[in-house]
Protein backbone atom coordinates (compact mmCIF):
# COMPACT_ATOMS: atom_id res chain seq x y z
CA UNK A 1 0.00 0.00 0.00
CA UNK A 2 1.37 3.42 -0.92
CA UNK A 3 0.95 6.19 1.67
CA UNK A 4 0.01 9.39 -0.18
CA UNK A 5 -0.67 11.75 2.71
CA UNK A 6 1.19 12.51 5.97
CA UNK A 7 -2.01 11.92 7.95
CA UNK A 8 -2.22 8.40 6.60
CA UNK A 9 1.38 7.74 7.70
CA UNK A 10 0.61 8.96 11.20
CA UNK A 11 -2.55 6.85 11.42
CA UNK A 12 -0.67 3.80 10.18
CA UNK A 13 2.08 4.34 12.77
CA UNK A 14 -0.49 4.66 15.56
CA UNK A 15 -2.18 1.50 14.36
CA UNK A 16 1.13 -0.36 14.43
CA UNK A 17 1.81 0.85 17.97
CA UNK A 18 -1.65 -0.20 19.10
CA UNK A 19 -1.22 -3.65 17.63
CA UNK A 20 2.36 -4.30 18.72
CA UNK A 21 2.53 -2.38 21.99
CA UNK A 22 5.32 -0.13 23.19
CA UNK A 23 7.38 -2.71 25.04
CA UNK A 24 10.47 -4.39 23.66
CA UNK A 25 10.19 -8.05 22.64
CA UNK A 26 11.41 -10.72 25.03
CA UNK A 27 15.22 -10.90 25.03
CA UNK A 28 16.29 -14.25 23.58
CA UNK A 29 19.95 -14.01 24.67
CA UNK A 30 21.27 -16.57 27.11
CA UNK A 31 23.35 -15.55 30.13
CA UNK A 32 27.07 -16.25 29.82
CA UNK A 33 29.61 -17.16 32.47
CA UNK A 34 32.62 -14.94 33.14
CA UNK A 35 35.65 -15.52 30.94
CA UNK A 36 38.96 -16.81 32.24
CA UNK A 37 41.78 -14.30 32.60
CA UNK A 38 44.87 -14.93 30.44
CA UNK A 39 47.55 -12.48 31.53
CA UNK A 40 50.75 -14.44 30.94
CA UNK A 41 51.73 -13.01 27.55
CA UNK A 42 51.01 -9.33 28.24
CA UNK A 43 53.52 -8.26 30.87
CA UNK A 44 56.23 -10.52 32.29
CA UNK A 45 58.92 -10.39 34.95
CA UNK A 46 59.28 -10.79 38.68
CA UNK A 47 58.57 -7.09 39.17
CA UNK A 48 55.18 -7.53 37.52
CA UNK A 49 54.30 -10.43 39.81
CA UNK A 50 55.36 -8.43 42.84
CA UNK A 51 53.25 -5.41 41.83
CA UNK A 52 50.20 -7.60 41.15
CA UNK A 53 50.60 -9.37 44.50
CA UNK A 54 50.45 -5.95 46.16
CA UNK A 55 47.12 -5.22 44.44
CA UNK A 56 48.56 -2.59 42.10
CA UNK A 57 47.64 -1.66 38.52
CA UNK A 58 49.96 -0.66 35.68
CA UNK A 59 48.78 2.35 33.66
CA UNK A 60 49.73 4.62 30.76
CA UNK A 61 47.74 7.81 30.17
CA UNK A 62 46.74 8.34 26.54
CA UNK A 63 46.24 12.03 25.79
CA UNK A 64 47.65 11.57 22.28
CA UNK A 65 45.10 10.50 19.65
CA UNK A 66 47.47 8.23 17.75
CA UNK A 67 48.64 6.47 20.90
CA UNK A 68 45.02 5.89 21.82
CA UNK A 69 44.00 4.26 18.52
CA UNK A 70 47.33 2.38 18.35
CA UNK A 71 46.76 0.98 21.85
CA UNK A 72 43.34 -0.36 20.88
CA UNK A 73 44.74 -1.92 17.70
CA UNK A 74 47.60 -3.39 19.73
CA UNK A 75 45.19 -5.06 22.17
CA UNK A 76 43.19 -6.50 19.29
CA UNK A 77 46.21 -7.77 17.38
CA UNK A 78 47.86 -9.35 20.43
CA UNK A 79 44.78 -10.91 22.05
CA UNK A 80 44.91 -14.70 22.14
CA UNK A 81 41.65 -15.68 23.83
CA UNK A 82 39.01 -12.97 24.30
CA UNK A 83 38.13 -9.41 23.36
CA UNK A 84 35.29 -7.56 25.11
CA UNK A 85 34.23 -4.11 23.90
CA UNK A 86 31.41 -1.75 24.85
CA UNK A 87 30.90 1.69 23.28
CA UNK A 88 28.34 4.45 23.07
CA UNK A 89 29.18 5.44 19.48
CA UNK A 90 30.74 3.27 16.77
CA UNK A 91 30.64 5.18 13.49
CA UNK A 92 30.31 3.83 9.97
CA UNK A 93 33.59 5.50 8.93
CA UNK A 94 37.24 4.62 8.28
CA UNK A 95 38.16 4.30 11.97
CA UNK A 96 35.04 2.30 12.75
CA UNK A 97 35.73 -0.13 9.91
CA UNK A 98 39.46 -0.30 10.70
CA UNK A 99 38.55 -1.52 14.19
CA UNK A 100 35.94 -3.96 12.85
CA UNK A 101 38.39 -5.32 10.27
CA UNK A 102 40.97 -5.98 12.99
CA UNK A 103 38.32 -7.59 15.22
CA UNK A 104 37.32 -9.85 12.33
CA UNK A 105 40.96 -10.90 11.91
CA UNK A 106 41.09 -11.70 15.62
CA UNK A 107 37.91 -13.78 15.35
CA UNK A 108 39.38 -15.62 12.34
CA UNK A 109 42.39 -16.68 14.40
CA UNK A 110 40.15 -18.06 17.16
CA UNK A 111 39.72 -15.11 19.53
CA UNK A 112 36.23 -14.86 21.02
CA UNK A 113 34.95 -11.32 20.34
CA UNK A 114 32.02 -9.75 22.21
CA UNK A 115 30.94 -6.30 21.00
CA UNK A 116 28.26 -4.28 22.84
CA UNK A 117 27.12 -0.99 21.26
CA UNK A 118 24.47 1.38 22.58
CA UNK A 119 21.57 1.56 20.13
CA UNK A 120 21.74 5.37 20.15
CA UNK A 121 24.54 4.73 17.64
CA UNK A 122 21.95 4.52 14.84
CA UNK A 123 21.38 2.06 12.01
CA UNK A 124 24.15 2.81 9.48
CA UNK A 125 26.24 -0.14 10.65
CA UNK A 126 23.33 -2.58 10.76
CA UNK A 127 24.25 -4.44 7.56
CA UNK A 128 27.88 -4.83 8.65
CA UNK A 129 27.00 -5.95 12.18
CA UNK A 130 24.52 -8.46 10.77
CA UNK A 131 27.28 -9.99 8.65
CA UNK A 132 29.88 -10.05 11.44
CA UNK A 133 27.41 -11.67 13.86
CA UNK A 134 27.34 -14.69 11.54
CA UNK A 135 30.95 -15.48 12.53
CA UNK A 136 31.08 -18.26 15.17
CA UNK A 137 33.64 -16.27 17.22
CA UNK A 138 31.94 -12.87 16.89
CA UNK A 139 28.98 -11.97 19.12
CA UNK A 140 27.32 -8.57 18.86
CA UNK A 141 24.67 -7.01 21.06
CA UNK A 142 22.83 -3.68 21.00
CA UNK A 143 22.08 -2.07 24.36
CA UNK A 144 18.69 -0.55 25.19
CA UNK A 145 17.42 -0.85 21.60
CA UNK A 146 14.75 1.27 20.02
CA UNK A 147 11.61 -0.70 19.32
CA UNK A 148 11.06 1.25 16.09
CA UNK A 149 14.67 1.32 14.89
CA UNK A 150 13.91 2.88 11.49
CA UNK A 151 11.35 5.40 12.78
CA UNK A 152 12.77 6.37 16.14
CA UNK A 153 10.55 9.38 16.61
CA UNK A 154 7.83 6.92 17.69
CA UNK A 155 10.06 5.73 20.55
CA UNK A 156 10.68 9.34 21.59
CA UNK A 157 6.94 9.96 21.69
CA UNK A 158 5.88 6.77 23.48
CA UNK A 159 9.06 5.49 25.19
CA UNK A 160 10.98 8.69 26.05
CA UNK A 161 11.70 7.65 29.63
CA UNK A 162 13.32 4.43 28.39
CA UNK A 163 15.31 5.71 25.41
CA UNK A 164 16.51 8.86 27.20
CA UNK A 165 18.82 6.68 29.33
CA UNK A 166 21.90 5.53 27.38
CA UNK A 167 25.01 3.40 27.91
CA UNK A 168 27.75 6.03 27.62
CA UNK A 169 30.50 3.51 28.49
CA UNK A 170 33.79 3.22 26.57
CA UNK A 171 35.84 0.10 27.29
CA UNK A 172 37.94 -2.55 25.57
CA UNK A 173 39.40 -5.52 27.49
CA UNK A 174 41.80 -8.08 25.98
CA UNK A 175 42.08 -11.58 27.48
CA UNK A 176 40.49 -10.29 30.66
CA UNK A 177 43.91 -8.84 31.55
CA UNK A 178 44.53 -5.45 29.94
CA UNK A 179 42.11 -2.65 29.05
CA UNK A 180 41.58 0.87 27.72
CA UNK A 181 38.87 3.21 28.98
CA UNK A 182 38.30 6.94 28.74
CA UNK A 183 36.31 9.45 26.73
CA UNK A 184 36.86 8.37 23.12
CA UNK A 185 34.15 6.74 21.03
CA UNK A 186 35.06 4.84 17.87
CA UNK A 187 34.90 7.52 15.20
CA UNK A 188 37.34 9.56 13.11
CA UNK A 189 36.97 12.83 14.98
CA UNK A 190 38.06 11.23 18.27
CA UNK A 191 41.44 10.20 16.81
CA UNK A 192 42.50 13.29 14.82
CA UNK A 193 41.45 11.55 11.59
CA UNK A 194 38.50 13.71 10.58
CA UNK A 195 38.84 16.13 7.70
CA UNK A 196 36.72 18.86 9.27
CA UNK A 197 36.45 18.38 13.04
CA UNK A 198 38.59 17.03 15.89
CA UNK A 199 37.81 16.15 19.50
CA UNK A 200 40.50 16.59 22.16
CA UNK A 201 40.19 13.65 24.52
CA UNK A 202 41.85 11.46 27.16
CA UNK A 203 42.06 7.68 27.65
CA UNK A 204 44.04 5.38 29.92
CA UNK A 205 45.56 1.93 29.30
CA UNK A 206 45.67 -0.27 32.40
CA UNK A 207 46.75 -3.79 33.41
CA UNK A 208 46.46 -5.61 36.70
CA UNK A 209 44.17 -5.57 39.68
CA UNK A 210 41.67 -2.94 38.45
CA UNK A 211 40.91 -4.96 35.31
CA UNK A 212 39.13 -7.57 37.43
CA UNK A 213 36.26 -5.19 38.14
CA UNK A 214 36.22 -4.03 34.51
CA UNK A 215 35.52 -7.66 33.53
CA UNK A 216 32.68 -7.85 36.05
CA UNK A 217 31.16 -4.61 34.77
CA UNK A 218 31.28 -5.82 31.17
CA UNK A 219 29.61 -9.10 32.16
CA UNK A 220 26.87 -7.20 34.01
CA UNK A 221 26.04 -5.18 30.90
CA UNK A 222 26.47 -8.08 28.47
CA UNK A 223 24.09 -10.30 30.44
CA UNK A 224 21.59 -7.55 31.18
CA UNK A 225 18.05 -7.90 29.80
CA UNK A 226 18.56 -4.65 27.85
CA UNK A 227 21.40 -6.18 25.80
CA UNK A 228 19.80 -7.72 22.70
CA UNK A 229 21.69 -9.84 20.21
CA UNK A 230 22.19 -8.25 16.80
CA UNK A 231 20.80 -11.42 15.27
CA UNK A 232 17.48 -11.04 17.09
CA UNK A 233 17.14 -7.39 16.11
CA UNK A 234 18.68 -7.39 12.62
CA UNK A 235 18.15 -10.93 11.41
CA UNK A 236 20.53 -13.70 10.32
CA UNK A 237 23.56 -12.97 8.16
CA UNK A 238 25.02 -15.50 5.75
CA UNK A 239 28.43 -17.07 5.22
CA UNK A 240 28.51 -15.55 1.75
CA UNK A 241 27.90 -12.03 3.07
CA UNK A 242 30.59 -12.49 5.72
CA UNK A 243 33.03 -13.68 3.07
CA UNK A 244 32.29 -10.61 0.93
CA UNK A 245 32.84 -8.33 3.94
CA UNK A 246 36.17 -10.01 4.69
CA UNK A 247 37.25 -9.57 1.04
CA UNK A 248 36.15 -5.94 1.16
CA UNK A 249 38.25 -5.25 4.26
CA UNK A 250 41.26 -7.00 2.72
CA UNK A 251 40.85 -5.13 -0.55
CA UNK A 252 40.49 -1.81 1.23
CA UNK A 253 43.74 -2.41 3.11
CA UNK A 254 45.54 -3.31 -0.14
CA UNK A 255 44.14 -0.28 -1.97
CA UNK A 256 45.37 2.03 0.76
CA UNK A 257 48.78 0.36 0.57
CA UNK A 258 49.48 1.86 3.97
CA UNK A 259 48.72 -0.95 6.40
CA UNK A 260 52.37 -2.00 6.77
CA UNK A 261 53.47 1.61 7.19
CA UNK A 262 50.73 2.19 9.76
CA UNK A 263 51.86 -0.80 11.83
CA UNK A 264 55.52 0.24 11.60
CA UNK A 265 54.63 3.77 12.59
CA UNK A 266 52.58 2.47 15.51
CA UNK A 267 55.48 0.35 16.76
CA UNK A 268 57.88 3.31 16.61
CA UNK A 269 55.44 5.69 18.28
CA UNK A 270 54.58 3.25 21.08
CA UNK A 271 58.26 2.55 21.69
CA UNK A 272 59.06 6.26 21.88
CA UNK A 273 56.03 6.91 24.06
CA UNK A 274 57.08 4.28 26.58
CA UNK A 275 60.55 5.83 26.72
CA UNK A 276 59.04 9.24 27.47
CA UNK A 277 56.36 7.90 29.78
CA UNK A 278 57.30 4.50 31.19
CA UNK A 279 54.56 2.30 32.60
CA UNK A 280 53.71 3.31 36.15
CA UNK A 281 52.19 1.20 38.92
CA UNK A 282 49.68 2.48 41.45
CA UNK A 283 46.61 1.52 43.38
CA UNK A 284 43.67 1.95 40.99
CA UNK A 285 39.94 1.34 41.01
CA UNK A 286 37.67 0.71 38.03
CA UNK A 287 34.35 2.44 38.75
CA UNK A 288 31.08 2.14 36.85
CA UNK A 289 27.36 2.56 37.03
CA UNK A 290 25.21 -0.52 37.23
CA UNK A 291 22.95 -1.15 34.21
CA UNK A 292 20.11 -0.80 36.73
CA UNK A 293 20.65 2.95 36.43
CA UNK A 294 18.99 2.77 33.01
CA UNK A 295 15.82 1.49 34.68
CA UNK A 296 16.07 3.93 37.58
CA UNK A 297 16.47 1.09 40.09
CA UNK A 298 20.18 1.39 40.97
CA UNK A 299 21.08 1.76 44.63
CA UNK A 300 23.32 4.65 45.67
CA UNK A 301 26.33 2.35 45.93
CA UNK A 302 25.74 1.21 42.34
CA UNK A 303 26.20 4.76 41.03
CA UNK A 304 29.58 5.86 39.71
CA UNK A 305 29.63 9.26 41.40
CA UNK A 306 29.06 7.66 44.79
CA UNK A 307 31.90 5.18 44.11
CA UNK A 308 34.23 8.02 43.09
CA UNK A 309 33.30 10.01 46.17
CA UNK A 310 33.91 7.04 48.48
CA UNK A 311 37.37 6.43 46.97
CA UNK A 312 38.59 9.99 46.40
CA UNK A 313 37.02 11.65 49.42
CA UNK A 314 36.67 15.40 49.87
CA UNK A 315 39.37 17.68 48.39
CA UNK A 316 41.83 19.05 50.92
CA UNK A 317 44.21 20.95 48.64
CA UNK A 318 42.85 21.28 45.12
CA UNK A 319 40.31 20.10 42.55
CA UNK A 320 41.01 20.28 38.81
CA UNK A 321 38.08 19.39 36.60
CA UNK A 322 38.08 18.90 32.81
CA UNK A 323 34.62 18.21 31.43
CA UNK A 324 33.39 18.51 27.84
CA UNK A 325 29.84 19.08 29.07
CA UNK A 326 29.83 21.05 32.30
CA UNK A 327 26.46 21.84 33.88
CA UNK A 328 27.20 22.29 37.59
CA UNK A 329 23.56 23.02 38.59
CA UNK A 330 22.89 25.20 41.61
CA UNK A 331 23.91 22.43 44.00
CA UNK A 332 27.22 21.83 42.22
CA UNK A 333 27.97 25.54 41.97
CA UNK A 334 27.44 25.98 45.70
CA UNK A 335 29.64 22.94 46.38
CA UNK A 336 32.54 24.27 44.31
CA UNK A 337 32.16 27.68 45.96
CA UNK A 338 32.27 26.05 49.42
CA UNK A 339 35.60 24.43 48.55
CA UNK A 340 37.16 27.81 47.74
CA UNK A 341 36.06 29.19 51.11
CA UNK A 342 38.21 26.44 52.65
CA UNK A 343 41.28 27.65 50.69
CA UNK A 344 40.98 24.73 48.24
CA UNK A 345 42.03 25.66 44.72
CA UNK A 346 39.38 24.85 42.09
CA UNK A 347 40.14 25.01 38.36
CA UNK A 348 37.64 24.04 35.63
CA UNK A 349 38.11 23.60 31.87
CA UNK A 350 35.08 23.14 29.63
CA UNK A 351 34.06 24.10 26.09
CA UNK A 352 33.45 27.61 24.84
CA UNK A 353 30.19 28.17 22.98
CA UNK A 354 31.64 27.62 19.51
CA UNK A 355 33.69 24.61 20.63
CA UNK A 356 30.71 22.88 22.23
CA UNK A 357 29.13 20.35 19.87
CA UNK A 358 25.95 20.50 22.00
CA UNK A 359 25.09 24.24 22.27
CA UNK A 360 22.06 23.43 24.43
CA UNK A 361 24.42 22.22 27.17
CA UNK A 362 26.36 25.48 27.01
CA UNK A 363 23.16 27.44 27.65
CA UNK A 364 22.62 25.70 30.98
CA UNK A 365 26.28 26.01 31.97
CA UNK A 366 26.69 29.68 31.12
CA UNK A 367 24.16 30.95 33.66
CA UNK A 368 26.41 29.70 36.49
CA UNK A 369 29.57 31.41 35.26
CA UNK A 370 29.18 34.67 37.24
CA UNK A 371 28.60 32.88 40.54
CA UNK A 372 31.50 30.49 39.95
CA UNK A 373 33.87 33.36 39.22
CA UNK A 374 32.60 35.42 42.16
CA UNK A 375 33.31 32.52 44.48
CA UNK A 376 36.92 32.27 43.28
CA UNK A 377 36.66 29.25 40.97
CA UNK A 378 39.16 29.53 38.09
CA UNK A 379 37.26 29.02 34.86
CA UNK A 380 38.60 28.30 31.36
CA UNK A 381 36.82 27.63 28.06
CA UNK A 382 38.32 25.59 25.24
CA UNK A 383 38.91 27.51 22.02
CA UNK A 384 37.13 26.30 18.84
CA UNK A 385 40.32 26.49 16.76
CA UNK A 386 43.67 25.08 17.80
CA UNK A 387 46.84 25.84 15.88
CA UNK A 388 48.82 22.73 14.95
CA UNK A 389 52.61 22.80 14.72
CA UNK A 390 52.95 19.35 13.12
CA UNK A 391 51.01 16.93 10.96
CA UNK A 392 48.74 14.39 12.64
CA UNK A 393 49.38 10.64 12.40
CA UNK A 394 46.48 10.37 9.96
CA UNK A 395 48.02 12.97 7.66
CA UNK A 396 51.37 11.15 7.77
CA UNK A 397 49.76 7.82 6.88
CA UNK A 398 47.37 9.05 4.19
CA UNK A 399 49.25 12.04 2.78
CA UNK A 400 46.20 14.24 3.40
CA UNK A 401 46.30 17.67 5.00
CA UNK A 402 43.43 18.19 7.46
CA UNK A 403 42.21 20.79 7.43
CA UNK A 404 43.78 23.47 5.26
CA UNK A 405 45.39 26.65 6.62
CA UNK A 406 46.88 24.92 9.67
CA UNK A 407 43.81 25.06 11.88
CA UNK A 408 41.59 22.38 13.37
CA UNK A 409 37.97 22.98 14.17
CA UNK A 410 38.21 21.55 17.67
CA UNK A 411 36.09 20.57 20.63
CA UNK A 412 37.00 19.35 24.08
CA UNK A 413 35.61 15.86 24.73
CA UNK A 414 37.83 14.73 27.62
CA UNK A 415 36.39 13.89 31.03
CA UNK A 416 38.93 13.73 33.86
CA UNK A 417 39.60 15.38 37.16
CA UNK A 418 42.10 15.17 39.98
CA UNK A 419 41.51 15.57 43.67
CA UNK A 420 44.75 16.03 45.59
CA UNK A 421 46.79 12.91 44.70
CA UNK A 422 44.01 11.01 42.92
CA UNK A 423 42.96 11.14 39.26
CA UNK A 424 39.80 10.00 37.49
CA UNK A 425 39.82 9.35 33.72
CA UNK A 426 36.68 8.04 32.06
CA UNK A 427 33.37 8.83 30.35
CA UNK A 428 31.73 10.80 33.19
CA UNK A 429 30.90 14.47 32.56
CA UNK A 430 30.14 16.92 35.36
CA UNK A 431 26.48 17.28 34.37
CA UNK A 432 23.03 15.93 35.33
CA UNK A 433 22.96 13.47 32.41
CA UNK A 434 26.10 11.66 33.54
CA UNK A 435 24.99 11.74 37.16
CA UNK A 436 21.39 10.65 36.73
CA UNK A 437 20.55 9.32 33.26
CA UNK A 438 23.41 7.63 31.39
CA UNK A 439 25.69 4.87 32.61
CA UNK A 440 29.38 5.76 32.82
CA UNK A 441 32.74 4.08 33.50
CA UNK A 442 36.26 5.15 34.39
CA UNK A 443 39.45 4.52 36.33
CA UNK A 444 40.46 6.20 39.59
CA UNK A 445 44.25 6.15 40.01
CA UNK A 446 45.92 6.94 43.33
CA UNK A 447 49.00 8.54 41.84
CA UNK A 448 50.78 11.70 42.87
CA UNK A 449 52.89 11.40 39.68
CA UNK A 450 49.85 11.30 37.37
CA UNK A 451 48.22 14.19 39.22
CA UNK A 452 51.36 16.32 38.88
CA UNK A 453 51.63 15.38 35.21
CA UNK A 454 48.08 16.64 34.60
CA UNK A 455 48.57 19.81 36.63
CA UNK A 456 51.82 20.61 34.81
CA UNK A 457 50.16 19.96 31.45
CA UNK A 458 47.22 22.24 32.29
CA UNK A 459 49.58 24.97 33.52
CA UNK A 460 51.46 24.79 30.21
CA UNK A 461 48.63 24.41 27.70
CA UNK A 462 45.68 26.33 29.13
CA UNK A 463 46.94 29.80 28.04
CA UNK A 464 47.26 28.46 24.48
CA UNK A 465 44.16 26.30 24.09
CA UNK A 466 41.58 28.11 26.25
CA UNK A 467 40.08 31.48 27.09
CA UNK A 468 40.54 32.53 30.69
CA UNK A 469 37.35 33.91 32.23
CA UNK A 470 37.38 36.69 34.81
CA UNK A 471 35.12 39.41 36.19
CA UNK A 472 35.76 43.06 35.32
CA UNK A 473 35.37 45.99 37.72
CA UNK A 474 31.61 45.99 37.06
CA UNK A 475 31.26 42.32 37.95
CA UNK A 476 30.72 41.33 34.32
CA UNK A 477 32.26 38.20 32.75
CA UNK A 478 35.15 38.83 30.37
CA UNK A 479 37.19 36.41 28.23
CA UNK A 480 40.98 36.74 27.95
CA UNK A 481 42.63 35.26 24.87
CA UNK A 482 46.31 35.04 25.79
CA UNK A 483 48.73 35.57 22.90
CA UNK A 484 52.18 34.11 22.30
CA UNK A 485 53.85 37.50 22.87
CA UNK A 486 52.41 37.76 26.36
CA UNK A 487 49.58 40.16 25.50
CA UNK A 488 45.89 39.36 25.80
CA UNK A 489 42.79 40.10 23.73
CA UNK A 490 39.75 40.87 25.86
CA UNK A 491 36.17 39.95 24.92
CA UNK A 492 33.08 41.25 26.69
CA UNK A 493 30.90 38.35 25.49
CA UNK A 494 31.34 34.76 24.30
CA UNK A 495 34.07 35.06 21.64
CA UNK A 496 32.98 35.01 17.99
CA UNK A 497 29.28 34.68 18.79
CA UNK A 498 26.42 36.75 17.36
CA UNK A 499 23.79 38.69 19.30
CA UNK A 500 21.18 36.20 18.15
CA UNK A 501 23.22 33.24 19.43
CA UNK A 502 23.68 34.88 22.81
CA UNK A 503 19.98 35.81 23.03
CA UNK A 504 18.94 32.27 22.13
CA UNK A 505 21.35 30.77 24.65
CA UNK A 506 19.98 32.97 27.45
CA UNK A 507 16.37 32.28 26.50
CA UNK A 508 16.90 28.51 26.39
CA UNK A 509 18.51 28.54 29.84
CA UNK A 510 15.12 29.38 31.38
CA UNK A 511 13.49 26.17 30.10
CA UNK A 512 12.83 23.53 32.81
CA UNK A 513 15.00 20.88 31.15
CA UNK A 514 18.30 21.24 32.99
CA UNK A 515 17.85 17.72 34.41
CA UNK A 516 18.29 16.33 30.88
CA UNK A 517 21.58 18.09 30.13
Amino acid sequence: MQIRHPTQAVLLSLAVITLTGCNLPMNQSKKQASIAVHAQHWLNGSNVDTQISQGLTAYVSLDDAFMSIASRLYLISQAQHNLDLQYYIWEDDSIGHLMLAELLKAADRGVKVRLLIDDQNGTKLDATLKQLANHPNFEIKLFNPYKFRKLRVIDYVFRLKSVNHRMHNKLIVADGAIAVTGGRNISREYFEASENFQFTDMDILFYGTAVQHANTVFDDFWNDDLSYSATQLLGEGSAEQLSKLRQHYELTALQQDQLRKRIELAAKEISQHLKDRPINWAKAHFVADSPNKIRGTASKEQLIYRQMSNIMGQPKDHLELVSAYFVPTRKGTDYLASLVTKDIQVRVLTNSFLANDVPLVHAFYSKYRPDLLKSGVKLYEFKPYIERSKRTWYEVVTGNVIPAKGKNTSSLHAKFFDVDQMVFIGSFNFDPRSANLNTEVGLVVESDALQKQITTSLDHYLPRIAYELKLNSKGEVIWLDHQKDGSSIEYSHDPETTKFQRFTMKAVSYLPIEWMM
